[in-house]
């Protein structure tokens, strides 16, 4: 069927499948090493319960922050690439 487009037809699917060629040929930049740091609570058993709830929120707080700071990190790469300056 390809000869039937026109030529502006084919140069348009020409220039999709170049730009996708070149987008998978470039791959990611490596996540920073913080984001795929594990957060524990740090509660030791036999602690009070207010104590374990408290050191369980902070921890719960600080792994938030940090998919807040990778979800921003990888937004703004998107952004770059979706804009043809990565």
């Amino acid at each position: 069927m390809s000869g039937c487009a026109t030529v502006e037809d084919r140069a348009d699917s020409a220039g999709e499948r170049l730009g996708k060629a070149a987008a998978e040929a470039q791959p990611d930049p490596d996540l920073p090493a913080d984001c795929r740091r594990k957060e524990r609570s740090g509660v030791r058993e036999g602690e009070p319960m207010d104590v374990a709830l408290i050191k369980t929120d902070q921890a719960l707080g600080r792994a938030n922050a940090r998919v807040r700071r990778c979800a921003a990190w990888h937004d703004v790469r998107a952004d770059l690439k979706k804009a043809g300056l990565e």
